[in-house]
């Protein structure tokens, strides 16, 4: 009974995780577009040698979802040539973002300028090692003691 109430209690010390699916774009550096700004950004991309994808996104909620993911992922860089409106009150809410997200009017010009300069933004690349370390740490120290104690029970009785 010791053993049961020892483990809920580290059970309930445990923070929660948050997971709201999954990521549809794993690349580092993304475009989101609409069918009408799509061929654009393309081809503005190819012109500039921009190792970047462009996805044609249906609407708002799932820029939103995509914009969401940046947020756990600090190599992320997102450039938004459509739902620029839904980019802005992302950013607004997240201005930490600000130098890995952008987003800017669907012509060439412009495009091309923000393509460059989110290209050049250094990311933070080494930040992402600790937490899954120490996640992956504090689930085997604590899996580690409940098997310790019932197999320490079995082998006193």
């Amino acid at each position: 009974m010791k053993e049961a109430f020892t483990v809920l209690l580290m059970f309930l010390l445990v923070g929660g995780v948050a997971a709201h699916g999954i990521e549809i774009t794993p690349e580092s550096f993304i475009v989101i577009a609409d069918n009408s700004t799509g061929k654009l950004a393309r081809s503005v991309a190819d012109e500039t040698g921009v190792n970047v994808t462009v996805y044609r996104f249906q609407s708002a909620a799932d820029v939103e979802h995509e914009l969401e993911h940046a947020l756990g992922n600090p190599n992320k860089k997102i450039l938004a040539v459509a739902y620029q409106e839904t980019v802005k009150e992302f950013l607004n809410r997240h201005p930490e973002l600000s130098d890995r997200v952008a987003y800017c009017s669907a012509d060439e010009n412009s495009i091309r300028e923000n393509l460059l300069k989110l290209d050049s933004a250094d990311v933070d690349a080494g930040s992402d090692f600790l937490t899954p370390f120490s996640s992956g740490a504090l689930i085997g120290v604590i899996l580690g003691m409940v098997l310790g104690a019932l197999w320490m029970k079995r082998k006193i009785s």
